[in-house]
């Protein structure tokens, strides 16, 4: 890699597989097991104080919530940790693509296939749903294949834990809305508590998708479409694709029900209805037909109070529509979010995508009279939204006026858009109820209806009003945080630097001992080689000692043999120093007197011959 670390932990990183607004994506090597991971990282220097701790815990809880998630078909975890601003999670590594290039390259998937993809994400959700996590983010970007075509399912980001006797965990505010807007349930849309039901509907989707080759909900920017999974049902598959049979339209519908009540309870009853339509078998039990509400039940209701006090919206916002191709998302998002964390990208992104051409630097937009427009022609054109785009356009004023301090400007931006978001929810549901009645509604239930939007509208102006006070406590209590945490980081340092003068008082210590320690161990290596040379020469003037007075016994008997003329005397020698000094002279010696002895002995020889022949015989006579 040309820039970047090198490593996180003991993982060594190879390559980039990804890139995004809030990290990268790497494939490494884990040296201690040597097999390839892939490491997702989260750069927590590009976020503020509370937004970066908001992640970090996301991050920690996807790798608790996967780590027990032992299944075939979802990406195991296998570590997790911080290194400087990084935070990252170790992943299996998986080699193959997301489902979402194969569905935006127009990937052709047989009927067969698509029935096996979807049953083995069906069994991953069950499996996780079972150990109590809600995934909340199904979509074709969350689901791989490999390269045997297997599904896996992963990013675990925004997962719910639901155990109830977990404490650690932080859970996700109800009202707050996670998740990706063109893949959400309608209850995560409105902020409703969701449960696995809202994974079943976003996987519904996807199965749209495989059997139409187009997405069920679209349209011009996130708010229409995330309006459109609220109010409107899709048109069935078969309508697109003929060649369906009504038992897929059954299961795609009861999938996609905005009641949570009325779509299958677990994703293995989804699994189950989509092997019986694919093998030509009834769906659905005939005694459970797939009941539509009327659109009365449907209403949408206004987004508690509690979720315009959040500031996850407009990250969820931003995550949602990051990848996109559409230049008005991001030019919604400036709107909504004029200073968001991404605010100056979204401005240059959507300049790009307009011209065609690379993006500039000028800065936030802010929302001119042309975007106004387009804003209110996003809210359906009823007379009973009145009330709601009066306060939709104060609220942009509040949001274009400078505010009297910095500090307040981004939290005051945020709160008062988010109470925009509410104003259109509830405005856009009232009148959504009023245009949809049937033909034979009365003139007084109409009136009823239109008061009843007002009223809705003028809570949400409320509810906004209620957002500013907010926003002002909120300012106060965030500059005596900073008074606070001047406080606490100026003793902080303080302790920091005794901790530092302590550590090198203590690092000179260790130096002054070990240095002392290696001097005492010189002296005692030099006393021990003195010792062992006294005692070598000890030894050898022993040796030389015993040697001497070996070599003089040695040489005082040969002494006193070497000049015997007796064998016996100089074999006496040889006997007790057969390696001595003279024992060659010995042997010579030896040879000497045997020599001496053989010539002896043959002279005596002729001389007795000789006696025998000088023998006179006296002559007979």
């Amino acid at each position: 890699m040309a820039a970047g670390p090198q490593t996180l932990g003991r993982y060594q990183l190879e390559r980039v597989l990804g890139k995004g607004a809030m990290g990268i994506v790497y494939e490494a090597l884990d040296p201690k097991l040597h097999r390839k991971v892939a490491i997702k990282t989260i750069l927590v220097s590009q976020l503020d104080e509370e937004t970066a701790k908001d992640f970090s815990m996301r991050f920690v809880r996807e790798a608790h919530a996967v780590a027990r998630l032992n299944h075939p078909n979802i990406v195991q975890v296998y570590d997790f940790g911080e290194e400087g601003d990084i935070a990252y999670l170790v992943m299996e590594f998986i080699r193959g693509d997301e489902l979402k290039s194969s569905l935006a390259t127009g990937g052709q998937f047989d009927r067969k296939e698509c029935v096996r993809i979807m049953c083995e994400l069906l069994d991953a959700l069950d499996f996780a749903h079972e150990a109590g996590v809600v995934h909340r983010d199904i979509k074709p970007a969350n689901v791989m294949l490999d390269g045997q075509g297997r599904t896996k399912l992963t990013d675990f980001g925004v997962a719910r834990v639901t155990d109830s006797d977990r404490t650690h965990v932080e859970r996700t505010q109800s009202g707050t809305m996670v998740g990706t807007p063109a893949y959400m349930s309608p209850e995560q849309i409105q902020g409703q508590r969701i449960d696995r039901r809202t994974d079943i509907f976003s996987a519904g989707i996807i199965l749209y998708q495989f059997l139409t080759g187009q997405k069920p909900f679209t349209g011009e920017g996130a708010w229409t479409v995330a309006k459109k999974i609220v109010q409107e049902d899709p048109p069935m598959p078969s309508s697109i694709n003929v060649a369906l049979s009504p038992e897929f339209d059954r299961v795609v519908a009861k999938a996609l029900a905005k009641d949570p009540d009325q779509r299958f309870a677990t994703a293995r009853e989804f699994s189950q209805a989509l092997k019986r339509a694919a093998e030509g078998k009834p769906a659905l039990p005939e005694a459970e037909p797939t009941l539509v509400l009327p659109r009365e039940a449907r209403v949408p209701q206004a987004t508690h109070p509690e979720a315009l006090r959040s500031g996850e919206m407009e990250l969820e916002f931003w995550r949602s529509i990051k990848d996109s191709d559409d230049p008005n998302d991001f030019e919604l998002y400036v709107r909504q979010f004029p200073q968001g964390v991404y605010a100056s990208l979204a401005a240059r992104k959507a300049a790009k995508l307009r011209s065609g051409s690379p993006a500039d630097d000028s800065g936030t937009r802010t929302m001119a009279g042309a975007d106004r427009t387009r804003l209110q022609r996003s809210v359906p054109r009823a007379e009973t939204e009145e009330n709601a785009q009066a306060a939709v356009e104060k609220t942009i004023k509040l949001t274009d006026a400078p505010s009297p301090e910095p500090a307040l400007a981004g939290k005051k931006r945020s709160l008062l858009v988010l109470a925009t978001l509410g104003v259109l929810v509830a405005a856009s549901a009232a009148t959504y109820f009023v245009v949809m009645k049937p033909s034979q509604q009365s003139t007084a239930q109409k009136v009823e209806a239109e008061a009843k939007a007002r009223r809705d509208a003028a809570e949400a102006a409320k509810a906004e009003a209620q957002a500013k006070a907010q926003a002002q406590r909120d300012a106060q209590a965030k500059r005596d945080a900073e008074a606070q945490s001047q406080r606490e980081a100026e003793a902080r340092a303080k302790r920091e630097v005794e901790l530092r003068a302590k550590r090198e008082a203590e690092a000179r210590a260790k130096r002054g001992a070990e240095a002392q320690a290696k001097r005492e161990g010189e002296e005692r290596a030099q006393r021990e080689a003195e010792a062992r040379a006294q005692r070598e020469a000890k030894a050898t003037a022993q040796r030389d000692a015993e040697s001497k007075s070996k070599l003089a016994a040695e040489t005082s008997l040969w002494d006193s043999v070497k000049s015997s003329r007796k064998a016996a005397d100089v074999q006496k020698y040889l006997n007790r120093y057969p390696n001595g000094h003279y024992a060659e002279p010995a042997r010579q010696r030896m040879l000497e007197l045997e020599s001496a002895r053989l010539e002896e002995a043959a002279k005596k020889q002729k001389e007795g011959e000789k006696k025998k022949s000088t023998i006179i015989v006296p002559p007979t006579f």
